[in-house]
């Protein structure tokens, strides 16, 4: 409920909150908050509060949800697509891949998350930054060099997302093309 009550939008994606627990435990907590009322189902892996759901309608929750996936699902297809090109990423990949390293999140990973998520921070790792940790704690790279490679990797994401921003805010202006 503590993620759940600052939250804007009366629509919640299981996406939300799968990082709070196992699928297991997700499936329990908001099973629990279903039966007791404080959130209702609308499609699976859609719930809405209840409040929500009487203001604006369950067709107009179902679309608002159905297009926030669309976009999960895009952002996730694009971060693909941008760490395919990214030397630091393939680098990375290749290593793991020689020295057969997977990464395997541990305890303390899933709970800094939590705590994370609980803490309103939108700090999320990507898979190689979760391969790099994999790396490190297999004595395969060293802190110093895997803080270096963490750097290039996010200064790469960083100048891509830059140029797709640029790019795409001068769509439409017919006098900004060359």
């Amino acid at each position: 409920m503590q993620t759940l009550r600052p939250r804007r939008g009366g629509d919640i994606l299981r996406s939300d909150v799968c990082g709070l627990g196992s699928a297991s435990q997700v499936s329990a907590a908001l099973k629990g908050l279903v039966e007791t009322g404080l959130v209702a189902k609308l499609g699976r892996g859609i719930y809405a509060k209840p409040s929500a759901l009487e203001l604006l309608g369950k067709s107009t929750l179902m679309a608002d949800a159905q297009a926030r996936m669309a976009h999960q699902r895009a952002l996730a297809a694009k971060q693909t697509r941008q760490q395919r090109r990214d030397p630091a990423a393939i680098y990375v990949r290749q290593l793991a891949k020689r020295e057969g390293v997977v990464f395997a999140p541990t305890f303390a990973d899933i709970w800094a998350q939590a705590v994370t998520k609980l803490a309103g921070d939108e700090i999320k790792s990507d898979k190689i930054d979760d391969l790099l940790v994999a790396l490190t704690r297999a004595g395969k790279l060293s802190p110093r060099d895997m803080t270096k490679l963490v750097v290039a990797h996010h200064r790469s994401l960083a100048s891509k997302a830059k140029l797709l921003q640029n790019s795409t805010s001068n769509r439409g202006l017919g006098w900004c093309k060359a």
